[in-house]
């Protein structure tokens, strides 16, 4: 596909023609696959009540300020993600439901989808923010390490696995969340919230005290620093498949090959 099919309006909607790629690999082995997804669905679901019970025990403030955090938010849309890719792959796999070629996806096909695409571009993101401009030196524990750097392993490893396609035009929906949680800690502010160690900031490059730094410094986040992450994990994708497309092709003409010696073995014979 050529960079302007990628670009064509109908590429910004959550609709595609093939409901198989949502719910099988790249090798289109069902069972393997259903039992990666189960693996990271237990996984993510593990770690995050862990967190939160973690939070509650070790800190004197209310766990309700573990969900003002980006990267908490990111995480629950990850967790979440897997959950239910793990349901859409049982319902739809080993279901007795069958979507015809050029049908409507399903709603919460759909919705996977969306997650899906917020998960990828949100978990990198986050991964870079975090180790770029907020460590600086901090305690690296068990749940930071894994929030920043394991989820956005998981996400080059799991676009290795899946086949569940990222567009570039959905760049749209990771803007969308980037300013809705702008607005949030916007707000927040205002409603006089503070963070867990009691400063009235959520994260200090977000600042609302100093609103002319801070907008700046959203507005690039929002509008450039997410485009560009989004762009290098769409290529990425797009490199992934089209890496085994052409392995996969190396290997029907070795068969190919190989069936035409036996042939003519059998015709020598």
């Amino acid at each position: 596909m050529r960079l302007r099919e990628h670009l064509t309006l109908s590429n910004l909607y959550l609709q595609h023609t093939e409901r198989d790629v949502f719910v099988t690999s790249k090798c289109r082995s069902a069972f393997p696959y259903f039992c990666w997804r189960m693996f990271w669905a237990l996984y993510h679901c593990s770690w995050l009540m862990g967190n939160i019970i973690v939070t509650s025990l070790e800190t004197d403030v209310s766990v309700a300020k573990w969900f003002i955090y980006l990267s908490n938010w990111v995480y629950v849309l990850l967790t979440l993600e897997c959950v239910v890719e793990v349901v859409v792959v049982v319902g739809l796999v080993y279901g007795r439901s069958e979507t015809p070629r050029g049908t409507r996806l399903p709603w919460y096909v759909q919705v996977m989808w969306l997650l899906y695409t917020l998960s990828v571009t949100g978990a990198v993101m986050v991964s870079v923010w975090y180790w770029t401009f907020l460590h600086k030196g901090r305690e690296l524990t068990a749940i930071r390490f894994n929030t920043h750097a394991v989820t956005a392993l998981y996400i080059v490893l799991n676009m290795v696995i899946t086949k569940v396609p990222l567009r570039l035009l959905h760049l749209l929906y990771p803007v969308a969340f980037g300013v809705i949680y702008t607005i949030f800690s916007a707000v927040y502010y205002c409603l006089d919230g503070t963070n867990q160690n009691g400063d009235s900031f959520i994260y200090s490059i977000l600042d609302w005290s100093k609103p002319g730094r801070t907008l700046a410094i959203s507005s690039l986040s929002n509008f450039i620093f997410i485009p560009v992450v989004h762009l290098m994990m769409w290529a990425l994708n797009v490199g992934f498949q089209r890496l085994y497309d052409r392995l996969r092709n190396r290997v029907v003409v070795y068969d190919q090959s190989l069936n035409c010696i036996e042939n003519e073995k059998v015709i020598v014979t």
